[in-house]
């Protein structure tokens, strides 16, 4: 192994880049007896990675030790993570900004769904984090997260139990019983760990803002953020403290289940940790918060909740004069003419520049089918589900579900308002675009299916042989009838 570059220096060690292609090597200052325990339990036991369908590594794990001439362990090899950004640069507005990131809610809350499916992953392997903070989570460009730091993790031996402690902690993501406590002495459990999760997740899906800044209305000076957490003070805590300012995003903006998950977390779970909500928890909020997303019918980067009836985004906008989420305004379809220049073909082979790749299916595509407006792209998968893409921006508007197989086929009625999806679990489904419900479900039957074929093929066969005269059409016309009959009563 040659160690390559300059490296980045942490407290307790120095990262390298190696010789080895997507791997980096980290070095600690002072080895100790407890970290080489400790990396020989995590390589024995890795948590199963959460994105392995999609390519994606959710966690730097250790994969194997690295020791000096002599045989001494001296730190860990482990999976570089390349093109992620740190998770503040993702939900900070004016970091944003500077960096030219198109990031909007959906994306914001898409990475939150994906946080808390890493993390179920990793508690039920039977680690606890204990420092979740931004500066330990990347996200790439397709709201992808990863972990990184995991070598201070708490880790617990399976084989006689023994825990390896998590010897730090970030304020303003320590739970109040773990405040101002020694973190070197407490062996911690997945419940402290929910708290911090929490106040990422809020973090994330309210522009950066905390749940414990707001206008203090108690006496004296505002309390420092670590007191308002051990006294249980934030934005909806009964006592109503600390209350919100003009530039806060209300909580009532958000899916109903995930408003549910914070006041759990922060009023419930105050009184009882136990009461917090699990990442399991928090991943099946999320999930149904981000189905719930429609797009702003005035700007292309706005999407609002819509059990909340109507974008936030441009009422804040309007009201304080900023847009966390500026965009392009969107022009009236008849006032707008795209001209598409026409591809230039040599040797009868066209050649074309690449628009659009679109990931987000589990397993293959089957289908895919346009809108008539040309701006939606509806696609069937394996996967039992069906997407809806925006054509332009390439983004996932919507997911179906409720086929129990393959969707096979979908195609959109003419006036786009329809979509109808035909599946190997034999029904064809018709769903209402804009709300993504169900309308009907038929049952295909084979045994009708082949009859109609039938006398479909018989009547062709007549009007070939017989040709165009008063018969043939006599006969052709009774086909026609009965086919019907038959149609409609499946």
């Amino acid at each position: 192994m040659i160690l390559l570059g300059e490296p980045k220096i942490s407290g307790e060690a120095k990262v390298w880049q190696t010789n080895r292609n997507g791997y980096l090597a980290k070095i600690y200052h002072n080895q100790t007896p407890e970290h080489v325990q400790k990396l020989a339990v995590m390589i024995a036991h890795r948590p199963k990675e959460p994105n392995f369908h999609l390519n994606h590594i959710s966690f730097a794990w250790p994969k194997s030790v690295l020791k000096d001439a002599q045989g001494n362990c001296v730190g860990f090899l482990m999976r570089e993570i390349k093109e992620g950004k740190e998770l503040i640069d993702i939900y900070n507005p004016k970091r944003r900004k500077d960096l030219k990131l198109e990031v909007d809610w959906r994306f914001l809350q898409t990475t939150a769904l994906n946080i808390a499916s890493i993390i179920e992953a990793i508690h039920i392997s039977g680690y606890v984090l204990g420092d979740i903070k931004p500066q330990n989570i990347l996200v790439n460009d397709r709201a992808l997260p990863s972990i990184i730091d995991t070598d201070s993790f708490q880790v617990r031996n399976p084989k006689n139990n023994k825990i390896y402690r998590c010897p730090v902690g970030s304020p303003d993501y320590t739970p109040p019983e773990l405040i101002d406590k020694d973190f070197s002495s407490i062996d911690q459990t997945e419940v402290h760990d929910r708290f911090r999760l929490a106040v990422i997740i809020y973090q994330l899906l309210f522009g950066g803002q905390t749940p414990f800044a707001g206008k203090w209305i108690g006496t004296g000076d505002t309390p420092e953020t670590n007191e308002l957490i051990r006294q249980g003070l934030w934005l909806y805590a009964p006592n109503r403290l600390m209350q919100p300012v003009e530039r806060t995003i209300p909580l009532e903006i958000i899916h109903p289940e995930v408003q549910r998950c914070f006041l759990r977390c922060f009023n419930d779970g105050y009184k009882n940790s136990d009461l917090r909500p699990t990442a399991g928890d928090w991943v099946k909020a999320l999930r149904l918060a981000v189905n719930e997303l429609t797009i702003c019918g005035k700007r292309d980067s706005h999407y609002y909740s819509r059990t909340y009836g109507k974008c936030y985004w441009c009422d804040r906008s309007t009201k304080l004069g900023v847009d966390i989420f500026p965009g392009f305004v969107k022009a009236k379809a008849s006032a707008v003419v795209k001209s598409t220049p026409q591809p230039r073909v040599i040797n009868h082979h066209v050649i074309g520049n690449l628009l659009q790749t679109l990931t987000g299916h589990s397993s293959g595509v089957f289908s895919v089918a346009f809108s008539p407006d040309g701006q939606t792209l509806a696609s069937g998968s394996s996967d039992n589900t069906i997407k809806l893409w925006d054509v332009r921006k390439g983004n996932l508007l919507q997911t179906l579900t409720g086929h129990s197989n393959s969707v096979h086929s979908v195609a959109f009625s003419p006036d786009g308002q329809t979509l109808a999806s035909g599946s190997g679990d034999k029904t064809i489904k018709l769903w209402q675009v804009k709300s993504e419900s169900s309308i009907t479900t038929t049952n295909s039957n084979s045994n009708n299916k082949g009859l109609i074929i039938c006398i479909a093929m018989s009547g062709l066969f007549i009007w070939i042989c017989f040709g165009v005269d008063a018969f043939a059409l006599f006969i052709s016309v009774f086909i026609f009838v009965l086919v019907l009959c038959i149609i409609f009563s499946q």
